[in-house]
């Protein structure tokens, strides 16, 4: 059986590592944790996954909210990472469905939108990573990080932080 140590996520009431024989918590494949990406914009997607590939496995790219959702609930991945403003369903309407859903997935936000409302709206509905399209190279993997850690991330650029 594959086994491999991680750290306890943040939450699950024990402290230090744990030996997971049970793939229920992490789905890692090929030694990496799982993500699904959602952004409307082609060249967008491509750039994420140029940065993402050589750390995670990415088991799908999707270009809106309804195409995320399903695609989070099919196929379990330990991240999505969401832009906010998308077509149809936007990125906050397919976390706050995951969150009514129970799902293990965690929500790393990929955004625009440097303002505390949304950074808010996206922490309220269950998010714990908020990134800033400008600041994607520097803050994305540091925020997909802390989020499978059971950790809050903001980009540091952003209002919030200011505050």
């Amino acid at each position: 059986m594959y086994c491999q140590w991680f750290p306890i996520l943040a939450g699950c009431g024990l402290a230090g590592n744990v030996r997971l024989t049970s793939m229920r918590h992490l789905k890692i494949k090929d030694g990496r944790p799982t993500l699904v990406l959602a952004d409307d914009h082609a060249a967008v997607l491509e750039r994420i996954s140029r940065l993402l590939t050589p750390g995670y496995e990415i088991l799908a790219a999707v270009g809106n909210g309804n195409m995320a959702l399903d695609a989070v609930l099919r196929l379990d991945p330990d991240v999505a990472v969401l832009d906010i403003g998308m077509p149809g369903l936007d990125g906050l309407g397919a976390a706050r469905e995951l969150q009514h859903t129970c799902c293990r997935t965690k929500i790393v936000f990929l955004t625009l939108y440097d303002d505390n409302d949304y950074i808010n709206a996206a922490l309220n509905n269950g998010a714990l990573g908020y990134v800033l399209k400008s600041c994607l190279n520097s803050d994305l993997i540091p925020a997909i990080e802390h989020a499978l850690a059971g950790h809050v991330f903001v980009s540091s650029h952003s209002v919030i932080a200011e505050s």
